[in-house]
């Protein structure tokens, strides 16, 4: 994809972030074609916006076998990203920043130290140990119009995935949860997540499943992670890793607490409120 095409792509689609007015699709003179396109754009719009780096998200798609996505995150968009995360806290998500109130439950990892640019391959182990787990949410949005297609539909083929992963993944937000001590002993593909939505009127659970993501253990595509960084920035202390859903996302309404709990690993809660 020419340089100039990547300009007007997240040209347009930095000014449906800020303005909050959705765009149709990109123009056909502009739209991705490849993984490393939407990647691309996705950086080129983050570098348009010069918002501060948070961290990064890491997705996959298998089926052709392709490259990963990765997108870097703002830190205005991590909420609440403080060293210890929510840790009993209910994060409040503003509707001003990211309106979709779709959510969905993540095991996301928290950089404790630097992991910096090298020749030689990080091994699994070096990784892990700088790295930490946190319980989270990954608000999903988009800055395409949904009043014909809604997000899901979009994922689901209603618009090139290309196209429609060069906006950040459908990255809206990010509610890490504190640290937990000892993840490397938890078996995370047999952990059991319930998401529930409370209010005045009760609670009611939105799912239960057990495992969930997509490589089992999400802690796998951190190494995939570091490798791929290696080449560039290296990954830095204090950046959030976002590696994949458990459950997918789900809609929620306004003001209701929602909260994920991971059984024998922790729990986080938020709430979207109209501000």
């Amino acid at each position: 994809m020419e340089e100039e095409a990547i300009r007007k792509a997240a040209a347009l689609l930095a000014r449906a972030r800020t303005s909050g007015v959705p765009i149709g699709r990109l123009p056909e003179d502009c739209r991705p074609a490849s993984v490393a396109d939407a990647n691309a754009i996705g950086e080129a719009i983050f570098a348009r916006l010069g918002e501060a780096l948070g961290g990064w998200k890491i997705s996959f798609l298998y089926k052709p076998r392709r490259p990963p996505w990765i997108t870097p995150l703002s830190a205005a968009r991590i909420l609440d990203a403080g060293p210890d995360g929510s840790d009993g806290q209910v994060v409040e998500i503003p509707l001003s920043l990211t309106p979709s109130l779709c959510i969905e439950p993540e095991i996301a990892f928290r950089v404790t130290h630097d992991l910096p640019p090298r020749a030689a391959l990080y091994r699994p182990d070096e990784v892990a140990d700088a790295v930490i787990a946190c319980p989270s949410f990954e608000v999903v949005d988009t800055r395409y119009d949904t009043a014909r297609h809604s997000i899901r539909q979009m994922i689901d083929g209603a618009m090139p995935i290309f196209e429609l992963f060069a906006d950040h993944q459908t990255h809206g937000a990010f509610v890490p949860g504190a640290p937990v001590a000892g993840w490397q002993d938890i078996d995370f593909a047999a952990t059991r997540v319930t998401m529930t939505a409370a209010g005045d009127d009760g609670s009611e659970e939105i799912v239960s499943s057990v495992g969930g993501h997509a490589f089992g253990d999400p802690f796998l595509p951190c190494v995939v992670l570091a490798n791929a960084m290696r080449h560039r920035d290296g990954l830095k202390a204090g950046q959030l890793l976002a590696t994949g859903s458990f459950t997918g996302f789900f809609p929620v309404e306004v003001g209701r607490t929602i909260t994920a709990e991971f059984d024998g690993f922790g729990s986080v809660s938020a709430r979207f409120v109209d501000a």
